[in-house]
């Protein structure tokens, strides 16, 4: 969530002097010109600013467009989101819950969040409150568990007990998104009540922050929205705003200037808002305490020139600048970058939004106008500009040097068809590689949006993913001794899918499958049925939710005329070895994903081929009456005959039958 600023850009940051003036009680002259350049030579679209000093808003306004191509301007109440300036929101909440005797910040995780579990028993046993919230877990980002993926919340942190650990606990800063999810999910795990509905209750209510939210739901019914924009194949253009609820108390507040003014004011106070507090004074100012120290050299070192100390509090990075403790985070999440600082010994604060990716204007008008309340010569808009410039064409230059690295007239090892199959990988699940119109085509159960496969050399494939937000990335298969193909990796996916042997792949709804054994343990357990019709088996697998004395069908649960997938958690897979016709609709051998429209008297079932993300067909089958509930969703198949079965699907008190003919019995 936090944007990973390139290197060239950072270097201009070394360059500046910080020469201490006199610290400004007012706000400097000609600030709106000044910003107004930046955004011109940052080429920004739009952009959002408030000063906070000595507990006021000095400075709220808008510049730019909140959409290129349209004429509606940016205001101080244009909603934005944040990105990972969300995570203080988190501390924030925990240490409430650690003022009210709930948990400690040194309490274990395992011990407030029953089933919790990480690659390494030992890091599972000893990882605090605090390790979470620290980036001192261990783990690499592993983001793409949760970005771009439909793995809710609880899924994401189920799966991150496969993430591999990269150091050992506590001895490096890694900065790790999931493990500020599991923190934020330890709030509903003591309360009852969700991350978002606390937040909301216990700092946007006293706080008066009435526009911000903590989700993209509903973004597009409300009036002053800006647009995310990002650059994609060399042109600047709008793009949706990413669903990012899966990993809300890492980073999915969306907010504007006068409501951040508000927080930086409560922060700047203490953790008070009009004299009452929040958090108690020990507690607040934990996490300005620096809690895991950041050590010299790379990166860090170029966006924080000059710092003496630099480390991470609770939900803050800390460095001193000027003679000063700095408090900072930034965010950035598709197409918006965010930038805050404050200055706590001079009641000074600054928040800036901004709705580009790709434009870093964000962090040298914030520094720069830091700068000018202290009194401070260097002018960060100057001295970023040609690194800025520099890394506008670096994109292109990598381009370039990949195509003259790549090994022209080296085709692949296989014909396309020996790739095709499934890989597995515990973590983000199955990846499955199928021949579409000549081509290769990747999906990945942790991915919502298919990625094409061009084969660039060797038995190396360009993936570019159906979700335009996303970067290209490298797909490589591994071959065996023997020379089959037995393995496959893909840039920003951490780790190896190994590919599922034959004979596992023809039962691979398997609750045996390694990628499903550990759902035997959810509320909504997974399972399968074996369907046979004719000689060749199919096998359907499902989640199982129960009733739980809720209403089900045409209640929220499972509204009528709405798409359910027909189960819980995954979606509901037919896994047919031959030709089937069910329900009058005729199959080929292959994968199909099962979802229904229930409706009062009938269902419309729809079988959807999820390699080409087509739907296949629909039919429409009655729907019968049971005189006693059925508590938990059961899928049975019957035989009926040679060749013939019945798929009889029963939750509540209802029944459908989906009649399943295989070639002996189609006749």
């Amino acid at each position: 969530m936090r944007p990973i600023v390139p290197s060239l850009l950072l270097l201009a940051l070394v360059a500046q002097t910080a020469v201490c003036q006199r610290v400004a009680s007012t706000v400097p002259a000609g600030l709106d010109a000044y910003i107004q350049d930046a955004m011109t030579k940052y080429q920004g679209v739009g952009l959002a600013i408030a000063v906070v000093k000595n507990d006021s808003v000095v400075y709220a306004k808008g510049f730019g467009l909140k959409r290129l191509g349209e004429t509606a301007a940016v205001t101080p109440r244009t909603l934005f989101a944040v990105g990972s300036t969300t995570k203080a929101f988190t501390t924030a909440a925990l240490g409430m819950l650690v003022d009210e005797g709930r948990f400690g910040w040194d309490t274990r995780v395992a011990d407030v969040m029953k089933g919790f579990e990480l690659y390494d028993p030992a890091v599972t046993r000893e990882l605090t409150i605090r390790d979470l919230v620290t980036h001192r877990s261990g783990l690499s980002r592993g983001d793409l568990l949760w970005m771009g993926s439909n793995y809710s919340r609880a899924e994401v942190i189920r799966r991150v007990r496969f993430h591999k650990p990269t150091w050992s606990l506590r001895t490096t800063f890694g900065y790790q998104n999931i493990m500020y999810l599991t923190a934020g999910e330890a709030i509903p795990a003591t309360t009852g009540r969700s991350w978002d509905d606390f937040v909301k209750e216990r700092i946007f209510q006293p706080l008066g922050m009435t526009g911000s939210n903590t989700t993209t739901r509903g973004l597009d019914k409300l009036p002053d929205v800006a647009t995310p924009h990002t650059t994609i194949d060399g042109k600047l253009v709008p793009i949706e705003y990413r669903q990012i609820d899966n990993i809300g108390p890492a980073g999915s507040i969306n907010s504007n200037v006068l409501d951040m003014a508000q927080w930086i004011r409560f922060q700047l106070n203490g953790g008070k808002v009009n004299g009452r507090a929040l958090l108690a004074p020990a507690t607040h100012a934990e996490m300005f305490a620096m809690q895991m120290p950041i050590g010299p050299g790379g990166a860090m070192d170029l966006l924080y020139p000059g710092a003496n100390f630099l480390g991470y509090g609770l939900g803050w990075f800390l460095f001193d600048h000027a003679g000063r403790k700095v408090v900072e985070h930034s965010g950035g999440i598709d197409g918006m970058t965010t930038e805050l600082v404050m200055v706590p010994s001079e009641k000074l604060g600054v928040i800036v939004l901004t709705n580009s990716g790709s434009s870093f204007v964000a962090f040298p008008v914030a520094r720069g106008v830091i700068n000018k309340f202290l009194g401070v010569s260097a002018d960060p808009v100057v001295t970023m500009l040609p690194a800025a410039s520099m890394a506008a064409t670096a994109a292109a230059h990598l381009e370039d040097s990949i195509v003259k690295a790549r090994a022209v007239g080296k085709g692949p090892s296989h014909e396309l068809a020996s790739y095709a199959g499934t890989y597995d990988n515990p973590m983000f699940g199955p990846a499955r590689v199928a021949v579409d119109s000549g081509r290769l085509v990747l999906n990945v159960d942790a991915q919502s949006a298919a990625a094409d496969l061009e084969h660039w050399h060797y038995d190396v494939f360009r993936a570019r993913s159906r979700d335009r937000r996303l970067p290209k990335a490298w797909a490589s298969f591994r071959l065996a001794p023997d020379g089959t193909v037995e393995g496959l990796t893909v840039e920003g996916l951490e780790q190896e899918f190994v590919r599922r042997p034959a004979a596992v792949a023809a039962i691979s709804c398997s609750p045996g499958d390694p990628d499903r054994s550990r759902q035997a343990t959810r509320p909504s357990p997974f399972d399968s049925v074996s369907i046979v019709a004719g000689p060749a088996p199919a096998r359907l697998c499902y989640s199982r939710p129960s009733m739980r004395g809720r209403p089900v069908f045409g209640a929220p649960l499972v509204p009528f005329d709405s798409v359910w997938r027909t189960g819980a958690n995954d979606p509901t897979t037919l896994n047919a070895t031959g030709p089937l016709e069910i329900a009058g609709l005729k199959v080929s051998a292959g994968k199909y994903t099962i979802t229904t429209i229930p409706a009062k008297a009938s269902w419309q079932v729809i079988l959807t081929d999820p390699v080409r993300q087509k739907e296949v067909g629909r039919v429409t089958v009655p729907v019968e009456a049971l005189a006693d509930a059925v508590e938990m969703f059961t899928i049975r198949s019957v035989s009926t005959g040679p060749g013939n079965a019945d798929l009889t699907i029963e939750w509540e008190k209802t029944r459908v039958r989906l009649p399943i003919k295989g070639p002996a019995g189609a006749n």
